[in-house]
């Protein structure tokens, strides 16, 4: 049975709100990907899955099925464009997710899954936001104390920090005693494992200004 045009709008204009619920979070989060991104990406989707269900109505031979699997695969460019290598570290996975799922809400709604598709944003919403403060919660409870004890004056916490980020682990608290010209700085750090830990403890220790190095006990 053909899909009437008015059908064809309504199905379009739920795939914009379904893509922009999603990223208002990533907007809200300051991701690169935000807003209109992804409410471009499910309308966009919606508006091919729309085009292949009507031809394939009214040409059986049709596969719409077709349009889904070249939308799948024009998203994965967009998500990979939206990832950032920073040394060690790729940042950006989130957001190329939340890109994927929109075209897949996109799709969802072209093909006219109106329960389908609202279930799956709120799934997605409840891990993205709901999920955070058991995800700080988790992390809290790894904090690994780090001392460093160096000479001042030779720029030695700008690359400890950028190792940290390098390696995707986060300060959660620190301290510093400054005793002439030497300090004895105390780091929390969570989010990173041993074998980074032993690879950032070692770079810190190849520092001439560096005297001395004490990782936490294993």
């Amino acid at each position: 049975m053909p899909i009437s045009e008015l059908e064809m709008v309504f199905r379009v204009a739920l795939a914009a709100v379904l893509g922009a619920a999603i990223g208002s979070e990533r907007e809200m989060q300051q991701k690169t990907a935000g807003l209109r991104t992804h409410t471009l990406v499910a309308t966009g989707a919606a508006l091919f899955a729309v085009a292949g269900a009507s031809f394939g109505a009214e040409f059986s031979a049709a596969d719409p099925t077709r349009v889904a699997a070249g939308i799948v695969t024009g998203i994965g460019f967009i998500g990979a464009g939206s990832m950032v290598r920073s040394g060690l570290t790729i940042t950006g996975l989130t957001t190329a997710a939340t890109l994927w799922l929109a075209g897949a809400l996109g799709v969802a709604s072209g093909f006219g899954y109106y329960l389908l598709a609202p279930t799956a944003l709120f799934v997605a919403l409840v891990s993205m936001i709901g999920f955070a403060p058991v995800r700080k919660y988790m992390r809290r409870g790894v904090v690994q104390l780090l001392e460093i004890e160096y000479h001042a004056g030779h720029g030695t916490l700008t690359p400890l920090f950028e190792s940290l980020n390098a390696f995707g682990a986060t300060v959660d608290r620190i301290s510093m005693i400054e005793d002439g010209g030497t300090r004895k700085l105390t780091c929390g750090i969570v989010g990173i494992g041993s074998e980074s830990l032993d690879h950032l403890v070692a770079s810190l220790r190849a520092r001439d200004e560096v005297i001395k190095v004490t990782p936490p006990p294993k």
